[in-house]
């Protein structure tokens, strides 16, 4: 169940990366080695600082 949900919150970092126009794959195998957590965080500095 707890790999069920780690997948699923990988996903939705992978969505969000779509949504703002940002490769979704690369932030899907991201999301699984860095956590969905560090790497939604490292997303949204991209979006507020990054390019």
């Amino acid at each position: 169940m707890l790999v069920f949900l780690y997948m699923l919150a990988a996903m939705g970092v992978a969505y969000w990366a779509k949504l703002h126009r940002r490769n979704p794959v690369l932030w899907f195998a991201a999301s699984i080695i860095f956590t969905p957590l560090g790497s939604s965080l490292a997303i949204m500095a991209l979006d507020r600082y990054g390019r």
